[in-house]
């Protein structure tokens, strides 16, 4: 009985899957294949994820319309010059005539105007942040790219779109569908390799390395004070708390730290931590290091050994050469 219990529910679960309308799994599909390709603009032009979604819903009711064949996502218009050009940007292939709606100030007028053709859904989304990043008048929402609420007003703003709705509309979507949760933070990171745990002898002087890679949007400057800090306060390995970074790392790129350290006398294992920082905060994961310390193989007395031999070779030496000196002298006087 149990088991047909069972069959039964799965073959409803199966039945249920199988007629789910094509349009939701269109949706669903559209924004699958959307999410990867705003993370992308957001790490190449900083612009929300969660915005770039919202809008690109909004424009193409989720995915079903993006200006028919042009793989048009956002709406962006094809400029028109008095020269009878007409300008598509440096990413789009060409532009289509296509009929639009536009708020007048009172009410809603349908229009015929020029749009950007693109080649895939790809060249859209990069055209689409391209265009908020570099165009003077976004400017002012490029200076609030960590709170995607307020980018979508100042984009409203400046005119991006004619609907005197157009920044509630999209903070709604992003609400609505929790579109947030695909921002990427402007600081994370990701560790590729590291030194494996080590064995060295006391007073050796070595080093240990960290590859890390990006994965935030926002670009690792020097001079906005980006360092690896040791975390643990292992004095004992006396390597410099803060290594400081050499060069600009930008989103999706990695960076090699190499750190110079130096054994202790005592044996024993040690454990180095170390963590980035950007200002006063942490950010990605704490990265450990087991560093096993040996006894020299040498005795402690060695130095002085050697000490004690070289001053009794350069006696010798010196008592040797003036032996020689007098024999010769006597030498000549006979």
């Amino acid at each position: 009985m149990q088991v047909r219990v069972f069959q039964f529910a799965l073959w409803c679960i199966i039945g249920a899957l199988l007629f789910i309308p094509p349009t939701v799994r269109a949706e669903d599909d559209f924004l699958a294949r959307a999410i990867p390709l705003a993370q992308k603009s957001q790490r190449e032009t900083t612009v929300p994820a969660s915005v770039t979604l919202a809008q690109a819903m909004w424009e193409t009711g989720r995915g079903q319309s993006p200006i028919g064949s042009a793989k048009n996502y956002f709406g962006i218009k094809a400029a028109g010059a008095n020269d009878s050009s007409v300008n598509v940007g440096a990413i789009a292939e060409g532009w289509v005539w296509a009929w639009t709606k536009e708020w007048d100030g009172k009410k809603y007028q349908d229009r015929r105007e020029r749009f950007r053709k693109y080649r895939s859904m790809e060249d859209s989304f990069r055209d689409h942040g391209l265009l908020l990043a570099t165009t003077p008048r976004y400017a002012s929402a490029m200076r609030a790219v960590d709170d995607p609420r307020e980018f979508a007003r100042r984009i409203a703003a400046a005119g991006y779109a004619t609907s005197p709705t157009y920044a509630q509309d999209l903070i709604a979507i992003m609400d609505l569908e929790n579109l947030y949760q695909y921002d990427l933070p402007r600081n994370a990171a990701q560790v590729i390799s590291q030194s494996k745990p080590l064995t060295v002898n006391a007073g050796d002087i070595f080093q240990i390395y960290f590859e890390v890679k990006n994965t935030g949007f926002g670009t690792w400057s020097p001079t906005a004070d980006y360092f690896l800090a040791n975390v643990s306060n292992e004095a004992d390995l006396a390597a410099k708390s803060r290594q400081e970074l050499d060069q600009l790392i930008l989103p999706e790129r990695n960076k090699i730290w190499a750190i110079t350290m130096f054994a202790p006398a005592k044996a024993g294992t040690y454990t180095t931590t170390w963590q980035l920082q950007h200002g006063g905060s942490s950010f990605g994961p704490q990265m450990r290091v087991e560093i096993s310390v040996e006894p020299s193989p040498f005795p402690k007395q060695l130095p002085l050994l050697i000490g004690v031999v070289t001053v009794s070779l350069v006696g010798l030496g010196t008592a040797w050469y003036l032996y020689r000196r007098k024999r010769q002298k006597n030498r000549a006087r006979s």
